[in-house]
């Protein structure tokens, strides 16, 4: 080759090894404190020497002086340095993304994988010595034990040919054949990359596992190819075509990884290596100025000037570097402007977590947002979100204090003494406040700490593992991190306030079917009665209630009138409301007995109540022929009687219904007279209050009573019902229930 093609080739492979060597250098500079950038930047190093020595040699063949001897390839002669690419792959296949679990038990298997190359190079750089110094031992030999000149004739003409010709079959055979060492490491570097694939739950370091894997299986598909051509010394690929091979593999590589970097965020040194190229090509340019202007400059003018060149060229590097500081600012406002942009991807990340974390209606979704996101931006090997329980939370109360995040090497610096202020005027001051974190309050996992303060205590915080690949977290995500922690406290609250509302609208749906199906229970229009009107009412102070009444007819001649009130208020009253009802129905044997109804009634609640729950109750039967009423009274509000302007209670009572399993209830009678009218009620009437305080009373009733002679029982009810809800201004505060039972006739 020759001409203006090995000129554009050895640029290319120049630039190639220099960009390659950088971005080694680079990733060591970054991750030297974590295994897998070590093992990258090792792979790049070396690869970036093949293309390197690949330039210097097609350079160096295009200036020889005549006579002088080159290798005939510098990659090949010079293979033992670039080969050590290979179990830098191997390496870094046993450390990215995780570290192989053996390496964790014996890390002497890093030093193992090099060794064999170690060994290689030690052979081929002193392998000629040696064989040197094997030639010389039958001399010395021969000399030592005083044999003649013929003897070390026969030695230097019989041994020292099989000797070297020995040591050189064996240096030819391990030059030839050691690639297939270099092919075993490949093959099983890939083969470990490719199973890690399979364990990887963030889809953007899978991404990277494939593209890095695709150029280091391109990278050994052509040195294979290139090795096998040249040890089977097959014509089919030429001298050119095997140089190309050879460093194309090692540029393949390098330039995936290369790739992974930019496009990618391989390791998180995205930012890092933008920074270096940028001031490396600086640097160029100044370099650049040096060659084309200041050095033809100098020389130009050294010919006339009695200083020389070099007094001109001082000049010139004086000016250059006056003028190398506004250049070098200038450069970092434009880098900053670059890497505003570049940072705008990871902002661009962390906003669709954020818009994600504010659709979440529920812990789960919102704990399966915020771990799948931050693991995919931060490449973070455990993401949790810990929702604090209890506000005695050691751990929660130092994040309060903090407030931002905190790496766990800080919270650690916490658990020293607290620190005495300095005295003022000899008054002792008390030790300044600071969170306390211990040994134990500290969770045993977790690199950073985010905590999610609400109204000035930790809500939650979210626990970040080490990355994937060992790099710590910059201040740039830790400043995301502190955003999105205030996201996470709303949709907290989001999802709280939701969740009270969906409960408290399951809770009114329920209380609606309860009201439904209390209203069901409730006799609907009254019964035709011969000689007699009836009419209740029951008006709960919520949706649903715990006062019951109800109409029981037993034969012809004979029904009999209920009216419950059971303690509490809601659902749980209405549910105790409708075992009364389901009793009074069910036990046919005691309708016409009210001490035995009562019996029955007491026994159930007394089973199946506790001690702070119980019922009045008010059972009567009623003969319709002789308008004799035969009652019991359990703890109820003394029913009224009232015939024409005389209202009377009937002021029997026995213990109201749950209290001793076996009490005996007393039946009594009272004959109710022609135009007469029985009013059974709750406390809900005469214990409503106005809004002075002030409560409707018995003797109010009373009197709205004996005003209302002679009316039907059903107006009675309402007339009732609106002076009560009168006095308390339209509200009710208890349930109330209201039953009366008018005879036919006149007083």
């Amino acid at each position: 080759m020759n001409g203006p093609y090995t000129v554009v080739l050895s640029i290319v492979y120049f630039a190639c090894g220099v960009v390659t060597f950088l971005l080694g250098l680079t990733l060591l500079r970054v991750g030297r404190s974590n295994a897998p950038a070590r093992a990258a930047a090792l792979m790049l190093f070396f690869a970036g020497v093949g293309p390197l020595l690949s330039a210097s040699g097609l350079v160096l063949v295009q200036s020889l002086r005549e006579g002088s001897v080159l290798y005939t390839s510098m990659v090949e002669n010079f293979e033992y340095l670039w080969e050590f690419y290979f179990p830098s792959l191997l390496l870094f296949a046993l450390t990215f993304p995780r570290e192989n679990r053996h390496l964790q038990r014996w890390p002497v298997i890093g030093f193992l994988v090099f060794l064999p190359y170690i060994l290689h190079l030690a052979a081929l750089t002193f392998g000629d010595r040696m064989m040197e110094e094997l030639m010389k031992m039958p001399q010395s030999i021969g000399r030592d034990t005083g044999l003649g000149a013929r003897a070390r004739e026969i030695s230097l003409s019989g041994l020292d040919a099989v000797v070297g010709a020995m040591v050189r079959l064996l240096k030819g055979v391990h030059r030839d054949f050691y690639a297939l060492v270099n092919i075993v490491y490949s093959l099983l570097a890939l083969d470990l990359l490719w199973r890690s694939q399979s364990g990887l739950v963030n889809p953007r370091l899978a991404r990277q596992l494939r593209t890095v894997s695709l150029g280091v299986a391109v990278s050994v598909a052509c040195y294979t190819v290139a090795k096998i051509a040249g040890m089977t010394g097959t014509k089919l690929i030429s001298p050119a075509a095997k140089l190309a091979l050879l460093n194309f593999s090692l540029i393949a590589s390098g330039g995936a990884i290369a790739y992974a970097v930019i496009r990618q965020r391989f390791l998180g040194v995205r930012d890092v290596l933008r920074r270096t190229i940028f001031y490396g090509t600086v640097a160029g340019l100044f370099a650049l100025v040096y060659l084309v202007i200041v050095r033809p400059v100098t020389d130009f003018f050294g010919q006339y000037s009695a200083g020389g060149r070099e007094t001109f060229e001082a000049v010139f590097v004086v000016l250059l570097v006056l003028a190398f500081q506004p250049a070098v600012e200038r450069a970092e406002s434009l880098l900053e402007r670059a890497l505003a942009r570049g940072r705008g991807d990871v902002a661009r990340r962390f906003k669709v977590v954020g818009d994600s974390i504010a659709a979440a209606t529920t812990h789960e979704i919102l704990d399966d947002v915020v771990v799948r996101g931050l693991r995919d931006v931060l490449d973070a090997s455990e993401v949790r979100l810990v929702v604090v329980e209890s506000q005695d939370d050691a751990f929660a109360l130092s994040l309060a204090e903090i407030a931002e995040p905190v790496r766990r090497r800080d919270l650690m610096r916490l658990s020293g003494p607290p620190r005495r202020p300095r005295r003022r005027r000899a008054q002792a001051e008390p030790l300044l406040a600071r969170p306390v974190v211990t040994a134990h309050s500290l969770p045993t996992r977790g690199d950073v700490f985010v905590p999610v303060v609400q109204e000035k205590r930790c809500a939650a915080y979210l626990l970040l593992s080490e990355k994937v690949y060992g790099l710590p977290y910059g201040a740039e995500e830790l400043g995301h991190l502190a955003v999105l922690s205030t996201q996470i406290g709303a949709a907290l609250q989001n999802i709280r306030l939701l969740a009270e509302n969906v409960d408290r609208k399951v809770f009114e749906e329920e209380l609606k079917i309860a009201r439904q199906i209390q209203t069901q229970m409730l006799p609907g229009e009254p019964p035709e009665l011969r000689g007699f009107d009836v009419y209740g009412v029951a008006v709960p102070s919520r949706q649903v209630g715990g006062d019951y009444y109800d109409f029981v007819p037993i034969d012809e001649n004979r029904f009999a009138i209920v009216v419950a009130d059971v303690s509490g208020k809601g659902i749980p009253a209405s549910i105790l409301s409708a075992s009364l009802q389901a009793t009074v129905h069910s036990s046919t044997d005691a309708h016409t007995s009210p001490a035995d109804m009562m019996g029955k009634l007491n026994r159930l609640l007394y089973r199946n109540t506790s001690a702070s729950e119980f019922a009045t109750a008010f059972y009567a039967v009623v003969d319709l022929e002789s308008g004799q009423m035969r009652y019991a009274n359990a703890g109820h509000d003394f029913p009224f009687v009232v015939n024409g302007e005389d209202a009377r209670r009937l002021e029997e009572s026995g213990l109201v219904l749950g209290c001793i399993p076996d009490f005996r209830y007393e039946e009594l009678t009272y004959q109710i007279p022609p135009g007469g009218c029985l009013v059974v009620f709750t406390d809900g009437v005469t214990d409503s209050e106005s809004r002075a305080g002030e409560s409707y009373g018995a003797e109010r009733l009373q009197r709205v009573l004996q005003s209302i002679d002679g009316a039907p029982a059903r107006d009675v009810c309402r007339r009732v019902i609106e002076d009560v809800r009168g006095f308390g201004d339209g509200e009710n505060q208890d349930d109330l229930t209201l039953v009366v039972l008018r005879r036919a006739g006149k007083a």
